[in-house]
């Protein structure tokens, strides 16, 4: 059996489980006009201080908060683009790591 690196998650509204496996490559954000989780294909949504949510300060790869709270407290703590460790951000609960 093999064991291999990837995501795993849920869209909340759509009732789907979504699998990102490591190998696959992901194309550069050039802007988040699209405002839809690359996870779940959930929308975006904004931060409790009403702008949009951005999970990764890094890349801005677009990830839901939903999928950002599960990577931080079920997953690696990793951006799935560019494997930056995701930061606590205003409204998230602590982890172990922070």
């Amino acid at each position: 059996m093999e064991a291999s690196a990837g995501l795993v998650a849920g869209s909340h509204n759509r009732n789907e489980l979504v699998v990102i496996h490591g190998h696959e490559e992901h194309k550069p954000l050039k802007n988040l006009d699209g405002q839809v989780c690359e996870i779940c294909g959930d929308e975006i949504g904004l931060t409790v201080d009403g702008d949009l949510f951005v999970a990764c300060n890094e890349c801005g790869f677009p990830v839901c908060r939903p999928c950002y709270e599960y990577e931080r407290r079920e997953g690696t703590q990793n951006c799935p683009q560019c494997k930056t460790r995701y930061k606590r951000l205003k409204g998230s609960p602590r982890v172990e790591g922070d």
